[in-house]
């Protein structure tokens, strides 16, 4: 079962959420019970085998160093 990232617009929570794909659940946020949700794109499974995308030496957000482990 995968786990999706949801954002809420109604109160704008960003939330995931373990999805069974053989069930039709409504997914409704877990502050408001709003079900106006949108699925959101996760950077996480980018790449996959839980690697990261990496981007040729321009560093990251991160460190000044650009010496993590994301840059390297």
């Amino acid at each position: 079962m995968p786990i999706y990232e949801y954002l809420c617009l109604n109160c704008h929570k960003r939330f995931e959420i373990l999805v069974n794909l053989n069930s039709e659940v409504k997914i409704t946020c877990p502050d408001c019970r709003s079900d106006r949700v949108k699925k959101l794109v996760s950077a996480f499974g980018i790449g996959g085998g839980g690697s990261r995308i990496k981007s040729g030496g321009s560093g990251c957000s991160t460190c000044s160093s650009h010496s993590c482990s994301t840059c390297k």
